[in-house]
């Protein structure tokens, strides 16, 4: 292709980038997707759900894109008829399983349709910048260095990687207060019959009802939702097993795992686990599951260290089929369908924007006047005193927060919009937004906001945050 100048050029196609190429390019604007891998969806794809379209009061927060590629979704046999599966772990209000294969041709369709000019198989090198502003982005595939330019580029990269080249100061943790990253992966033949048996006769190893809000329901208890809701993994679709060590290896084992209690730091050689194992199904198979149970402590910047993750990951997702086959009821005869592409990071860099989100915001459900997205799944925290244990803190009354347009803005450059894990919050508030269908919503949103800044000839931060609603609402998103 010769002509490489662009509108817009997003750069990284996972839950938020995905959904900004499709907003800008159905906006009119001219859109290019630069993605490392052979096609969008990022840790959606990884996971095979995205989460959350509902808050614990089980109304709808998240529409728009996102509810579309749902809809689109059920209509390929890839998720649920409805799309939408309640979720009794009360950790968040809905849970969504997407078959990943499936999710790869419908998003490629969509991207089609919709006239993004798609650069896959191709990694971001760094950006152009006219000053302080980002005109572009040079990248690298089989064709070589090329160099693209752009009227405003998106950073969804999920690390701040056009944001940080471009001079905006990020923020990040270290590796040890970080949340961990996981490798996920896929079992199947598992008598998920068996295992939710052993469960609804024994509801404690499940999480269940952990949000303050439930408590203030009358007569709701682990054991009548158990009894009343749950017959099949489909009716318990977001299942967190509670503690592993406590409720499934006999005592009479313990030395051989070098386990000394129950607590998370006794676990001995199982202390790789992460603190909550989950299963999610897959849409399809009831006896295929998505397990999310590795947890790999490392800097997400660091390209080094990548490798080591894989390594490591591959490891611990050998270690645990084997644990699974022998403790877990329901597991004796599952083998392993297949891991994810690559480690799934859930924290790296954040910019500074301006505005940053903060855990105050999302615990006390704050609305501000340029929100332009809702998130409502808990603050998911690394401990900083129990390694490897992630805390969960809700927002109040089983509510809903909103995120303001500012924080896709960095502070002192100009032309970039940044979406997706790496917005401006603070350690505890980048817990809960970064989950993947709030994501979408925000990357709906910047998608938009990008479009409007190229049609109205003005810098992403100067973009009418009233009219940016206004067509957000037009285009069935929650606002």
């Amino acid at each position: 292709m010769s002509d490489r100048s662009y509108d817009v050029i997003v750069v990284g196609g996972g839950s938020a980038g995905m959904n900004a190429a499709l907003a800008s390019a159905r906006m009119g604007a001219r859109t290019a997707l630069i993605e490392r891998f052979g096609h969008p969806g990022g840790t959606a794809f990884e996971l095979g759900n995205s989460i959350s379209y509902h808050n614990n009061r089980k109304e709808p927060i998240v529409g728009g894109i996102a509810q579309e590629i749902v809809d689109r979704m059920v209509t390929a046999g890839g998720a649920m008829q409805g799309g939408h599966l309640p979720n009794p772990s009360g950790v968040c209000g809905s849970f969504t399983p997407l078959e990943s294969d499936v999710m790869k041709v419908v998003l490629l369709e969509m991207m089609d349709e919709a006239g993004v000019e798609m650069y896959l198989h191709s990694s971001f090198v760094e950006p152009v910048m006219d000053g302080s502003r980002v005109a572009g982005a040079v990248i690298h595939n089989k064709s070589g260095v090329q160099e693209l330019s752009a009227k405003i580029v998106i950073d969804s990269t999920g690390d701040a990687d056009v944001a940080a080249q471009a001079g905006v100061t990020v923020h990040q943790d270290t590796p040890e207060t970080a949340l961990n990253a996981t490798l996920m992966f896929r079992l199947a033949a598992v008598d998920t019959d068996a295992f939710i048996d052993d469960i609804r006769r024994t509801p404690q190893k499940m999480i269940l009802l952990e949000d303050p809000y439930f408590k203030t329901i009358p007569g709701l208890t682990p054991e009548k939702i158990m009894a009343e809701q749950v017959q099949t993994i489909y009716d318990a679709p977001y299942l967190y097993l509670a503690n592993i060590v406590r409720d499934y290896i006999p005592e009479s084992d313990w030395l051989e795992w070098e386990i000394t209690g129950t607590d998370k730091p006794e676990w001995g050689r199982l202390r790789f686990l992460g603190s909550r194992v989950q299963v999610t199904p897959s849409p399809v198979r009831k006896d295929v599951l998505y397990v999310n149970a590795t947890a790999i402590t490392f800097d997400a910047t660091d390209g080094s260290a990548w490798s080591q993750a894989e390594l490591e990951g591959q490891r611990q997702i050998r270690l645990i089929i084997g644990i699974f086959r022998r403790y877990l009821p329901g597991f004796s005869d599952c083998y392993l369908l297949g891991s994810m592409p690559k480690v799934s990071i859930r924290a790296s860099r954040r910019i500074e924007g301006e505005y940053e989100l903060t855990r105050d915001d999302v615990a006390e459900g704050r609305r501000f006047p340029d929100g332009i997205a809702r998130g409502a799944y808990p603050m998911s925290v690394q401990s900083t005193e129990k390694p490897n244990v992630r805390l969960h803190l809700y927002t109040k009354d089983g509510g809903d927060y909103d995120i303001p347009y500012r924080c896709l803005v960095p502070k002192g450059v100009d032309g970039l919009l940044v979406a997706g894990r790496c917005l401006s919050a603070t350690r505890e508030a980048s817990g809960s937004a970064r989950i993947g269908a709030t994501c979408q919503a925000y990357g709906h949103a910047a998608g938009v906001a990008a479009a409007l800044a190229v049609d109205d000839d003005v810098a992403p931060r100067d973009v009418d945050t009233d009219k940016l609603r206004g067509l957000l609402l037009e285009q069935n998103a929650i606002v």
